[in-house]
């Protein structure tokens, strides 16, 4: 059991330095899969089976965790609507800033142009 919370805690920390959200999903379906077959295959009680499956899939989530705050400070991007300042505090003319929409726009203002529908179905024809 030792050796199957260390590789689950491996996996959670090498797919959250890694990989998006939908990886852990399916590895945590892989780990639910492997734990319960390994205990059928090795006739465990069914408390022991679902235990032992509940500890590797809480190992798995924490370290992937884990893995995710330690990587999260690197991969940090630029905030889209500020200019880069140097460290006279100057800003970067380098580079220039995203177009802001328009004050008065409907779709600035939150506004729903008339031709649309609150219907999430796509209009035939």
């Amino acid at each position: 059991m030792t050796l199957a919370l260390i590789t689950a805690g491996a996996a959670g920390l090498f797919i959250g330095a890694r990989f998006l959200a939908p990886v852990i999903l399916v590895a945590t379906l892989i780990v639910v899969m492997v734990s319960i077959l390994t205990g059928v295959f090795l006739d465990w009680s069914l408390k022991l089976i679902l235990s032992r499956t509940l500890y590797l899939i809480l190992t798995l989530q924490g370290c992937y965790l884990i893995g995710l705050a330690l990587t999260v400070p690197g991969r940090r991007p630029t905030d889209a609507g500020t200019v880069p300042e140097h460290a006279s505090g100057q800003p970067d003319r380098l580079q220039s800033t995203p177009p802001q929409p328009d004050p008065a726009s409907p779709r600035a203002s939150g506004l729903r142009r008339p031709d649309r529908t609150s219907s999430l179905r796509r209009p035939s024809g």
